[in-house]
């Protein structure tokens, strides 16, 4: 992982990780796992993108996919909050796996 400078919300700088884009699909696919224990999770998630249930293993390696997923709950906070509670890691990684494939992080 490359290690960057980033703007904290609060001011001045802090140095963050930034995962490799294979880093940033695994932390989505572990985000799949993660809302595909939750029919709740799971079917906001499918609603929200019109993603057909049937076509989620074929989408699983499409980079596309795995940025939309990491956009998902970058952009629901106790969604993020939860997720990164449950993979025991920094909040700020799911988003910097979120930018590293092209996403937005926050919206």
């Amino acid at each position: 992982m490359k290690i960057g400078k980033t703007t904290h919300p609060a001011g001045g700088e802090k140095r963050a990780m930034r995962p490799s884009i294979a880093d940033a699909r695994s932390i989505a696919l572990q985000l799949l796992i993660f809302l595909a224990a939750d029919d709740e999770r799971m079917e906001r998630f499918l609603a929200l993108t019109g993603t057909n249930p049937g076509e989620i293993r074929a989408l699983a390696d499409n980079a596309g996919f795995c940025r939309a997923l990491l956009e998902h709950v970058c952009s629901d906070e106790p969604l993020l909050v939860a997720f990164a509670a449950a993979e025991n890691c920094d909040p700020q990684r799911v988003v910097a796996a979120c930018v590293a494939l092209g996403g937005t992080g926050f919206e």
